[in-house]
């Protein structure tokens, strides 16, 4: 038996050991990305309903400003034909034609 089985033994168990605690240590930082992996879906999936939300409200708003627009231009046509009509009557008031 060689004289220096006992260093050698020593040095493979402690370099065993140091290759064990990394493994645990990995092992520990892939549970830890996987639970930020799965709060980031989580969160994802929420910004991805948020934005569908959005969406529908943009569609929504500019349906309803179109809708306004042609109320607003049809108001102004009507004001515009009482007001030709006002001025109409008033220049028939004060000058017969």
């Amino acid at each position: 038996m060689p004289s220096d089985l006992p260093s050698e033994l020593s040095r493979w168990f402690e370099n065993m050991q140091r290759l064990l605690d990394g493994w645990a240590q990995t092992a520990e930082q892939q549970k830890q990305l996987h639970e930020m992996v799965k709060t980031l879906v989580r969160e994802n999936e929420g910004l991805r309903e948020e934005i569908n939300h959005l969406r529908n409200m943009v569609t929504h708003l500019t349906g309803e400003r179109a809708e306004t627009t042609q109320a607003l231009r049809d108001l102004a046509a009507y004001v515009t034909a009482v007001k030709d009509r006002v001025l109409r009557k008033s220049r028939e008031g004060r000058s017969p034609e």
